[in-house]
């Protein structure tokens, strides 16, 4: 079989390919260490919002070790993210939901390189 014959039916597979790893994603633990993240929304110096989340990681052991160590890189690109909201973005009642999208790619292509977070759940929205 050729190596493209054998990626091709990797990726028709239902399983996927032999030797990768499937994980039930409720499996997968919750980091919920990741203090609040407090920013100025971007327009507004006198207001903040402070944010709270945690992070459903997977594979479940190496993917909360590589949390728990890029923790620091986390709450940058978490701050960088919410410094940009305009009142606009603040002011629309989906606004948790749409956080919810854009922190999911934005860790996984940011900060993870060998894990993946497979859920992002906000426990906490506060604009003051």
């Amino acid at each position: 079989m050729t190596l493209l014959a054998l990626y091709l039916c990797c990726l028709l597979a239902a399983g996927g390919c032999a030797g990768t790893l499937q994980y039930n994603h409720e499996e997968c633990p919750v980091y919920d260490a990741l203090e609040p993240i407090r920013a100025n929304p971007a327009g507004a110096p006198d207001r903040h919002l402070q944010v709270q989340m945690v992070f459903r990681v997977c594979p479940p052991q190496e993917g909360l070790e590589e949390i728990q160590r890029k923790r620091i890189e986390f709450k940058h690109e978490l701050l960088v993210l919410l410094s940009s909201k305009d009142a606009a973005y603040l002011a629309d009642p989906l606004r948790v939901e749409k956080l919810q999208r854009e922190v999911l790619p934005l860790v996984n292509q940011k900060v993870l390189k060998k894990s993946k977070v497979v859920e992002v759940l906000i426990t906490g929205f506060e604009l003051q």
